[in-house]
């Protein structure tokens, strides 16, 4: 059967479709009767029917929900016997019952032939209807039960010339832009458009003459006074565009394509350059109204021949679905579609009617990309997106078109308290704010945290020990005041008043003992009778060493009864570190304030890093990143932080967001503290303090991350370019200064080199003649060298770094891009006569001058000043170049020894005035001889043994690696702990005491090579690399000291650079 069609408006049911039958599908003369029924898009199954006892002429679907009565819309249909009914299909699309009928009144008294629903959504009550006899209605379903006609037309005023009545309405058009203006089309060419407001005629259209019906007409949906008409005489089979500004009789355009009548058309009303068409001829056209041409064709019989051409975006299958069937009568209606509509909610989809009694829907999404442009329904009716800094970006389809961009916090708790805290360490008030988080801990009962905060207010103190010895419990004037008002019982039990009387002996011999002076003696007698103040007494007048002899035996006899005798030991005796590691992790603080009292400024912080490490051994972690907050070491502190911080995570984005920020608040105050600076913290902390940057920007807090935005990890240098070129760049500039490394590696793209030219040929082949030319003129004025040959002592090798091939010299240390240049010797008859001082001096002057003219022709090298023999740069080693003595084309190296000096430089410009040994070879006759002489007169004698060349300070590797294999354990371990050094991030002032160590280390496996260092000196210090290595420190110290009082004369130039070596140990590694 035939049908009307009409997609559903609601976007719920977007792809519902309600079909009118318009015949009886030949069941018989007396059946007058219809069916509504109801399908989805893709499926010929159906959803649900009604029968109707009149056929439908129109159909229309309307989203008017009456209040939410009616949630799926009105169905409207136009049937054969004038009367419009009403449905809801609301139970039969929620509920899958059956369409329940709202109303059905009488309102043409031909067949309603059009019916259309006002679009628009203030309107969508109001529907138009027009029949055969001419007459155009508006109703309001403002009672759906009792609808109201409140405007009536007669025919558009369209009156046939045969019958003198007005013209039957064939179709009708609500305009796109204004709610109350209608168009109806008439079987007599004309189309009419009505003010519903003003109830008139707003004008008339002559498209067609007289007799030609206008079959479909549709309006621009983006454009009011634009419109299209159709025309379905075989005679006109074109399609006709007018602006009704400009003319209401002469179209604005024609669209040619059509070979028979037009019988519907319909604007996309999601592009408005796209028409869609249907003819007598059975094509249906897609047009592009840019070009006024189709593109595209729906072909009939689409299931194998577009499949290719057409994509389903809902669910639909590649072809079209057929719904009521095959083809009944082809041989009469040759598959002529009557009805061609688009979807209103579902973009590119299109339905087709035609005499075949078939119902097909097709996509046209990949036939709209035919016109060369994208179509406008591929275009986003809206859209958002996230930007960095918490910004989001969206867009709608408000008119004017506009693009929002607004700030959203996604944590506004974070975002409040890392204000909060900007805002308090900004006034740098950071006693204040530490003592407000201890409150804030003790009240919360978090012990820990308020030991922390405590400690941290103390680091910004004057006087910083004594505020700490207070903080233990120690305040020394409630101790003294408590010691002046001592007093005790003497019949006391826990009181010994017993007084031990010497016998008169032992007085006869003490006293002997102290007339000859034999103090000792008498010290040992008092000591077997127990009498420990005379023996104390007694020692005071014996001499420095009886004294400490005496203090150590009576603190070993008496330490155990009276405890604080060994912190007297320990300070009396500079053992500290010593008391650290005998002391109980229980009582940690009695050992904190003892070294806050009694330790040396340089001597705290390492032996609180020794606290820690007992403490942290014994299983206290907690307690022991206090003492390292005591030693100011950063790192090792913010390691229990940073393990407290992974331990509160959890699936919760916010609480780990505060969680960070509670680390980063310590973290940051530590730094503020005198003597921390951040360049000290270890990657894993500045990779949290990024983490907390890019928190803070996604906030929209772009310049408080600018702030700990200092980490060199990738995704912080990439956050810091953000931030620097931000919308807020003038404030993270000030913050950040000089602009970061661009976060990414640049790489140049490189085109093939153009193939030269001959011109170009030309001109290479002459410039490298030239420089052939060149090297000749030079080597004429160069002494002749081999091409493979270097000089003795010279080498080739190869740089790791770029490949390049340098030359070091083994004996000297030089070291050189250029190849050294083998100078051939010319004998010189007058040095083998003697020379005399005057004319030496003549001619080394003359050849100096000359040599500094011609300084280029000459291999001029500089000692070394590093055992490594790496090459200077070409630009830092011309730099470096600085006049010397030359000879024979060599120049003359500072730190030369005496006994290559003759070697080197051929004797020939070198005097023995000032270099002996020459004397003693050659002889100087006729001079006054400075030296001691034997044999014969005015022969030069070098007396004694000339002195040992100072050793250098400058490590070299070659030497480590070639001392004696009894030896080369000590030197690999001190290299060893000097390269992990290097590793960390050091202060300024901890750069210096490595570079001590590192002289220390170059000297002292120098001597070892010299054997200047004797062999108990050596095993010392192997020992007391064994006791760092197990993390003996206080043996190691011992160790040093030990040869620092017995060794200091000969070695003070390499032991200064050991004790620093263990001081770094302790607070580095």
């Amino acid at each position: 059967r035939c049908a009307a069609l009409a997609w559903s408006p609601i976007s719920s049911h977007a792809d519902i479709i309600a079909l009118g039958t318009k015949d009886s599908g030949g069941v018989g003369f007396n059946d007058y009767g219809g069916e509504l029924e109801f399908f989805h898009y893709d499926s010929p199954q159906v959803l649900g029917n009604i029968k109707t006892t009149s056929r439908f002429s129109s159909i229309g679907w309307t989203s008017y929900t009456a209040s939410q009565q009616y949630l799926s819309g009105i169905i409207g249909g136009g049937m054969a016997d004038g009367t419009v009914m009403l449905w809801d299909p609301s139970p039969l699309l929620r509920e899958k019952e059956h369409v329940s009928l709202i109303s059905s009144f009488k309102l043409q008294q031909g067949a309603v032939t059009a019916l259309k629903f006002n679009p628009h959504a203030e309107e969508e009550k109001i529907f138009a209807t027009g029949g055969t006899d001419g007459q155009v209605l508006i109703t309001s379903l403002e009672r759906v039960d009792a609808p109201e006609t409140y405007f009536s037309s007669f025919g558009g005023g369209a009156v046939s010339d045969s019958s003198n009545r007005p013209a039957m309405i064939t179709n009708l058009a609500w305009n796109s832009q204004v709610s109350h203006i209608v168009a109806s089309a008439t079987g007599e060419g004309t189309v009419a458009v009505w003010d519903v407001r003003q109830k008139k005629k707003w004008c008339e259209i002559r498209c067609e003459h007289s007799g030609v019906p206008v079959s479909d007409l549709a309006w621009n949906p983006t454009e009011g006074l634009h419109m299209v008409t159709a025309c379905s005489d075989d005679r006109f089979p074109i399609l006709k565009l007018w602006d009704l500004r400009a003319s209401t009789s002469v179209p604005l355009a024609q669209l040619e394509g059509h070979t028979a009548g037009a019988l519907s058309l319909d604007w996309c009303p999601n592009d408005a350059t796209m028409l869609l068409s249907s003819g007598k001829d059975g094509k249906t056209f897609l047009w592009d109204l840019c070009t006024l041409k189709p593109i595209y064709e729906i072909a009939n019989d689409d299931i194998n021949n577009n499949a290719s051409d057409q994509h389903d975006e809902y669910r639909q299958q590649q072809s079209s679905t057929s719904i009521y069937g095959i083809n009944l009568d082809s041989s009469v209606t040759h598959q002529q579609r009557y009805d061609a509509q688009w979807s209103p909610l579902r973009r590119g989809v299109v339905s087709t009617c035609s005499f075949d009694r078939k119902i097909q829907t097709h996509s046209l999404l990949s036939a709209g990309v035919k016109s060369g442009r994208a179509p406008a329904w591929l275009k986003r009716m809206s859209g958002v997106s996230t930007a960095f800094g918490g910004k989001l970006v969206s867009f709608g389809a408000s008119y004017p078109a506009a693009i929002n961009v607004d700030s959203v916090v996604k944590h506004p708790a974070f975002s409040k308290i890392s204000q909060k805290f900007e805002h308090a360490i900004s006034t740098q008030n950071y006693t204040d704010y530490c003592s407000a988080k201890a409150q804030e801990a003790f009240r919360a009962e978090n012990v820990y945290e308020t030991q922390v905060w405590g400690f941290m207010k103390i680091m910004f103190e004057e006087n910083a020990r004594v505020h700490i010895l207070k903080y233990l419990g120690f305040d020394p004037a409630h101790i003294s005041a408590l010691a002046a008002a001592f007093d005790y019982d003497k019949s006391a039990a826990d009181v010994d008043t017993s007084v031990k009387v010497m016998p008169l002996k032992a007085q006869e011999i003490i006293q002997k003992s102290l007339l000859v002076g034999d103090f000792e003696g008498a010290v040992d007698c008092c000591f077997r009778l127990g009498n420990y103040a005379d023996a104390l007494v007694l020692s005071s007048c014996g001499g420095p060493e009886l004294w400490a002899k005496t203090q150590g035996e009576y603190f070993a006899k008496e330490a155990g009864k009276r405890p604080y005798l060994s912190i007297v030991s320990a300070v009396i005796h500079n053992q500290l570190d010593e008391l650290v590691q005998r002391s109980e992790p229980r009582k940690w603080q009695e050992t904190l304030a003892v070294l806050s009292t009694y330790a040396k400024a340089e001597e705290f912080p390492s032996l609180c890093l020794m606290l820690g490490y007992m403490l942290e051994e014994s299983g206290e972690p907690a307690k022991a990143s206090l003492c390292y907050m005591c030693a100011l070491d950063i790192n090792r502190t913010t390691e229990y932080w940073r393990s407290q911080y992974h331990a509160e995570l959890n699936e919760d984005e916010l609480h780990n967001l505060l969680a960070l920020h509670k680390f980063i608040e310590k973290v940051s105050i530590f730094m503020y503290a005198p003597e921390v600076s951040r360049d000290n913290l270890s990657p894993e902390t500045t990779n949290l303090f990024a983490m907390y940057a890019k928190a803070l920007a996604e906030q929209g807090l772009l310049e408080t991350a600018s702030k700990y935005c200092f980490s060199n990890s990738q995704s912080s240098m990439e956050l810091c370019d953000r931030l620097y070129n931000s919308t807020k760049a003038q404030g993270c500039r000030q913050i950040i200064g000089a602009a970061p490394t661009f976060p990414f590696h640049a790489v140049a793209v490189g085109v093939a080199p153009k193939r030269p030219s001959n011109e170009t040929n030309t001109k290479n082949k002459q410039q490298q003649q030239q420089r052939q030319h060149n090297q000749v003129q030079q080597q004429q004025y160069h002494p002749r060298t081999s091409s493979d040959a270097l000089p003795p002592g010279w080498m080739a090798l190869q740089d790791p770094a770029s490949g390049r091939t340098y030359y070091a010299n083994q004996s000297t240390g030089e070291s050189s891009w250029e190849k050294p240049m083998v100078v051939e010797q010319q004998p010189n008859p007058e040095i083998t006569s003697g020379v005399s001082y005057g004319s030496q001096s003549t001619g080394y002057q003359q050849h100096y001058s000359h040599a500094g003219q011609q300084i280029h022709g000459a291999a001029i090298y500089e000692h070394s000043q590093t055992g490594y023999q790496q090459p200077m740069e070409p630009k830092q080693q011309t730099q470096s170049m600085r006049p010397e003595p030359v000879v024979n084309g060599s120049s003359l190296v500072a730190g030369a020894t005496p006994q290559k000096a003759a070697s080197k430089y051929g004797d020939g410009f070198v005097s023995s005035a000032s270099h002996p040994e020459l004397g003693q070879q050659y002889g100087n006759v006729g001079t006054s001889n400075p030296y001691a002489v034997e044999g014969r007169p005015g022969i030069a004698k070098v007396s004694g043994t000339p002195s040992k060349a100072p050793i250098s300070a400058t490590l070299d590797l070659a030497i480590c690696s070639k001392l004696a294999s009894q030896y080369q354990p000590v030197a690999d371990d001190l290299l060893s702990f000097l390269a992990m050094l290097q590793a960390c991030p050091l202060t300024l002032s901890e750069k210096k005491q490595l570079a001590e160590i590192e002289r220390g280390v170059a000297i002292f496996t120098k001597k070892i090579a010299r054997d200047e260092v004797d062999s108990n000196v050596i095993e010392n210090v192997a020992s007391m690399m064994v006791a760092i290595k197990e993390k003996q420190y206080t043996s190691a110290q011992a160790i040093q000291t030990k040869l620092v009082n017995t060794e200091w004369a000969q070695h003070k130039d390499w032991l200064k650079g050991m004790k620093f070596l263990i001081l770094l140990i302790v607070k580095r590694l």
